[in-house]
């Protein structure tokens, strides 16, 4: 019986073989046009409809990606599912979710600055390569095309393959046929000024659509008989499209397509090729979200031409045996026998030792390796980490490919800072933040900031971990600011005053896993509180503070503004000691509190704040504050002050719509209902009571930094508006 059936698949094999020798062969041509591309899908769906086999694939840009995927052995289904299901906005997020940052950025994202950096490296300012590193890109590429691992040469794929690129330095065609397929995908996608070209030692790629749009030579030349060829057509873009910098860029772009396009429509032979031009009316290179119509356009559009199709098909036990012949020259890797980590100049490559151990002689568990590369990526100090497949002597090599920023390790950020609760408390200023990494080999990281405006301030910390896991760390820094502080009586301002602090400490800390940080530490150093106008019911003085300080920083929050999803948790402890030279003794102690929980587009997040000096007296500026936007809103920022406190806050926002990385990551509307109260006061101010506070607002987390346009209501009946931009 296994005798006969062995016969038989001989017999199939034999025949499968006589009829590639008598068919003709075909070649199948996939122009670039971003989410336009996604049309190529549905042109795949009816060619399989209609049994017609591929011999070879030539693409660019999207049509690589397409190209790729199905060359690598995917079906159109298959392909449907993976172009329909993944979220392209987070794909085009190169940072994996905030949680997963490593807390030492996490501490940092708490004084935004906006979502890009000047690079500074060997005495020069750079700017990064591109809107778009690629990180999640590449990952996903890798994903697509899991069966084609360890293939040297694109001829041994499943079906044969080329993928068109761009020369950046000599505006040459290149014509890749060969090396890890995810990034030849990859540098064909390439747009310029919106992902980073793709450099390796030889060259410097972008898209291939620039010079080769429509590859009809490149597929011709493979060995086919006949070509389908697919060129995307759209509408041509509105006037009021055209009228922003992005619609005049891709304009732009879409004329540099055309002109080599009519190039290659021309060499289309109409006595053996056949064209399929789907239509896909305002879908634009962007429109990522309708790639459902896009699939359903190119079903369209190759169901126009079935006509001229149908004479390719196949018998369906032919076509069957084709697929199988697809199918068996896929090769999924199993295991991984050895790793090896490439591309590393500055960072240590102790930071991958915790991937190899995980993963090395193990079976591949890819999303694991993902989320472990991931983890590294968010630190901050690459252009993109991914992997590839090497087959050598039998064995099975992944070789991490840790790509470090070209314009690191100096990074230059800025931010800038609003608030108002047009009540006469207005805040402003302009942040300049300077990051030098890797400064040793255990990774010490200079950073210093710079806030001018009317909350001056001059921060600078070294931090220097103390062994390789980065676990233990020693921070000494020096800190000197000036903010503004208004008295109040009742509902009215009496006073402002201006409190000058500067401070010089050291810290020893402990990183607790990835969601936790422990610091404790001494300082030295002193406030001046001096009135500027208003009457004088609180002292004006300088008070030496020296002392000590401790902090637990617990954080899985998605953001640090307007967060979806997660946990904060802050537990602090300033304490000037008299034995160390303050003039005043207490124990200031503050914890605060947070849980987000989100379904779909609607967030709950509850708030909870506590604070007390155990019965010690505290310097008025020092007091815990309530007060403010989400802090008892409807009352002026920071109105109240006491020695202890307790505050909660419920707050429910629905996330009206994402926005496209990197431009932020949504718009959202929401409000809040508040409750607070405040102990041992300076009753003669504003006695202790509980006191009420709700909002209603817009909210934006933007590459500014967070926005919110909110209204304010006391539970006195008091109503108030602010306007908040970034941190100030």
């Amino acid at each position: 019986m296994r005798l006969a059936f062995a016969i038989l698949c001989l017999l199939a094999a034999f025949a499968a073989a006589a009829d590639q020798g008598s068919r003709p062969r075909i070649g199948l041509v996939l122009a670039g046009g971003g989410a336009k591309g996604s049309a190529h899908i549905g042109v795949l769906k009816v060619l399989e409809e209609l049994r017609i086999p591929i011999d070879a694939i030539a693409g660019t840009s999207m049509g690589a990606l397409v190209g790729g995927g199905y060359a690598s052995g995917l079906g159109a289904a298959e392909m449907e599912r993976a172009v329909t299901s993944v979220d392209w906005n987070q794909l085009f997020d190169d940072d994996p979710p905030r949680a997963e940052w490593p807390m030492r950025r996490k501490e940092q994202s708490l004084r935004p600055t906006f979502g890009f950096a000047v690079g500074r490296r060997d005495g020069e300012f750079r700017l990064p390569k591109g809107a778009i590193s690629g990180q999640e890109v590449v990952l996903y590429l890798s994903e697509l095309t899991k069966g084609a691992e360890g293939v040297a040469h694109f001829d041994q794929l499943p079906i044969p393959f080329r993928a068109v690129a761009t020369d950046l330095e000599t505006g040459e065609m290149v014509v890749i046929d060969q090396g890890p397929l995810p990034l030849a995908m990859r540098a064909s996608m390439a747009v310029p000024g919106v992902f980073a070209p793709l450099e390796t030692e030889d060259r410097i790629y972008v898209d291939g659509g620039l010079v080769r749009n429509l590859p009809v030579d490149i597929a011709r030349a493979m060995g086919v008989d006949r070509l389908i060829v697919v060129k995307l057509d759209s509408t041509p873009p509105s006037r009021e499209q055209l009228n922003t910098v992005l619609g005049s860029f891709g304009q732009m772009i879409n004329f540099v397509f055309a002109q080599n396009e009519e190039r290659s429509l021309a060499e289309i032979d109409p006595r053996r090729d056949i064209l399929v031009r789907p239509q896909l009316g305002s879908i634009g290179p962007g429109d990522f979200n309708r790639g459902p119509e896009a699939i359903a356009s190119g079903v369209e559009a190759a169901r126009q031409v079935a006509d001229q199709l149908a004479g390719l098909g196949l018998s369906p036990s032919d076509y069957a045996a084709w697929r199988a012949a697809v199918a068996r020259r896929r090769q999924p890797i199993g295991h991984i026998d050895e790793i090896q980590v490439v591309g590393l100049e500055r960072v240590s490559r102790d930071l991958f030792e915790p991937v190899v151990e995980r993963h090395q002689g193990q079976p591949l568990d890819r999303q694991q390796l993902e989320d472990d590369l991931n983890r590294l990526y968010g630190r901050g100090d690459f252009e993109r980490i991914n992997y590839r497949v090497e087959r050598e002597d039998g064995r099975n090599l992944l070789i991490v490919d840790a790509v470090e920023k070209a314009w690191g390790p100096g990074y230059l950020s800025f931010g800038l800072g609003l608030t108002s609760d047009f009540e006469g408390d207005s805040r402003f200023g302009l942040r300049a933040t300077y990051r030098q990494t890797w400064i040793n080999a255990l990774g010490g990281e200079w950073l210093s900031t710079v806030n001018l405006g009317n909350e001056p301030e001059l921060f600078s910390e070294f931090y220097q971990p103390l062994d390789r896991g980065r676990t233990l760390f020693v921070a000494p820094y020096v800190d000197w600011g000036k903010i503004p502080l208004s008295v109040f009586r009742g509902g009215n301002r009496i006073a402002r005053y201006d409190i000058a602090r500067a401070r010089v400490g050291l810290d020893l800390g402990a990183t607790l896993g990835r969601f936790a940080e422990l610091r404790f530490g001494l300082l030295a150093g002193g406030a001046d509180a001096r009135l500027d106008t208003g009457t004088s019911l609180v002292p004006e003085d300088h008070f030496n503070e020296t002392g000590i300080r401790s902090r637990l920083l617990y954080d899985t929050r998605d953001s640090g503004a307007l967060a979806r999803q997660g946990a904060y948790l802050m537990a602090d402890l300033f304490a000037p000691l008299e034995s160390l030279g303050a003039d005043r003794q207490y124990f200031r102690t503050e914890l605060q509190a947070g849980q987000a929980l989100s379904s779909g587009p609607s967030t709950l997040a509850l708030n909870l704040r506590a604070g007390s000096s155990f019965g010690d007296t505290m310097p008025y500026y020092n007091q815990f504050p309530l007060g403010g936007f989400l802090k008892l809103s409807g009352y002026a920022n920071e109105q109240f002050r006491g020695n202890q406190y307790a505050f909660g806050s419920l707050v429910y926002q629905y996330q009206l719509t994402t926005l496209t990385p990197p431009l932020g990551k949504g718009l959202y509307l929401g409000g809040s209902l508040e409750v607070g109260r405040l102990w041992d006061v300076l009753e003669e101010l504003n006695p202790s009571e509980t006191r009420y506070g709700s909002s209603l607002f817009f909210g934006a987390d933007t590459w500014l930094g967070p926005f919110y346009f909110g209204l304010g209501l006391s539970g006195d009946g008091d109503t108030t508006g602010y306007v908040i931009l970034g941190k100030p």
